[in-house]
């Protein structure tokens, strides 16, 4: 075979071509043999990947855990407003009955009050399920500060008179045109009423004042406050936890809480509660987080 031969294992060309192959299978050592780390630096980073897994998988339980107890807590709130709204309509019932019998002009008035104000706790409640559950349609448009104000207390005028509570309005302008979803609102207004009623225990002869500033074409905040009942203060550390069962005013007292906050929160603010040490407390619904 001549040196020239291209299949000679003597040429030089080709021990290099050879030797270039088998260098390319060789295996190259680790990233942990170059910086001189030790065997079982690779055994670690395996360990740290699995660690990960571990890690995610508690997460995804987690969530998942959370996920059911949320699904648990809104089909007990919808088991609970259903059993409220059976009281509702049973009471309303009753109502419309009294007044084609020949009732006294108060009995008439009463009863129709005890319709309007139950009618409007149903409606309100329905809506107040709604925002928690994450399925009430919202639309932010541009609305009368008085019109909104007006609303609850309208709607609350019937109730007011049989509770024998006072409820006043008050606005820092009455002019102001505010961007809020109208519905869930009034909804969230009601529901600090509702909530706060819960705490008076017996209403009659209290005062509520409702206070609303605005600026900026934006509701800003919103007070509701009674100077007649001294708030003890496992009400004022527990008074928006939903999951308490023994608050005053029952649970009806709790969805009014729960929907006051969310509502707040919706717009981008929040909810607070201060009690006096003396008498009195306040619930707070911050619209705006400026």
């Amino acid at each position: 075979m001549s040196d020239k031969d291209p299949g000679s294992i003597g040429s030089s060309s080709a021990l290099q071509d050879q030797f270039k192959d088998e260098a390319e299978f060789e295996p190259k050592p680790s990233k942990a043999e170059r910086e001189g780390l030790p065997p079982g630096y690779r055994m670690r980073a395996d360990a740290h990947y699995v660690d990960n897994l571990t890690s995610r998988r508690e997460r995804v339980l987690a969530d998942a855990s959370r996920g059911d107890a949320d699904r648990a807590d809104a089909r007990d709130r919808t088991d609970r407003l259903l059993a409220q709204l059976a009281e509702d309509l049973a009471t309303i019932d009753s109502a419309v009955a009294a007044l084609s019998g020949d009732a006294s002009r108060l009995a008439r008035r009463v009863n129709v009050d005890l319709a309007k104000s139950q009618v409007w706790r149903a409606t309100w409640a329905l809506r107040a399920n709604a925002i928690l559950a994450g399925t009430a349609r919202t639309q932010i448009r541009p609305r009368p500060l008085a019109f909104l104000l007006g609303q609850v207390r309208g709607g609350w005028a019937a109730e007011c008179r049989l509770l024998g509570v006072s409820l006043e309005v008050q606005a820092s302008d009455w002019n102001a045109v505010v961007s809020v979803d109208e519905s869930s609102v009034i909804a969230g207004l009601t529901g600090a009423i509702i909530a706060t009623i819960g705490v008076l225990g017996q209403p009659e002869g209290a005062t509520l004042v409702l206070s609303a500033a605005a600026a900026g074409g934006e509701l800003r905040t919103v007070e509701i406050t009674q100077d007649d009942v001294v708030v003890a203060p496992q009400v004022a550390q527990r008074f928006f936890d939903a999951t308490w069962a023994e608050r005053p005013g029952g649970w009806i007292a709790g969805l009014g809480a729960a929907a006051a906050k969310a509502v707040a929160q919706q717009h981008g603010g929040d909810a607070r509660f201060e009690s006096d040490v003396d008498a009195g407390s306040t619930i707070t619904l911050g619209f705006s987080r400026r």
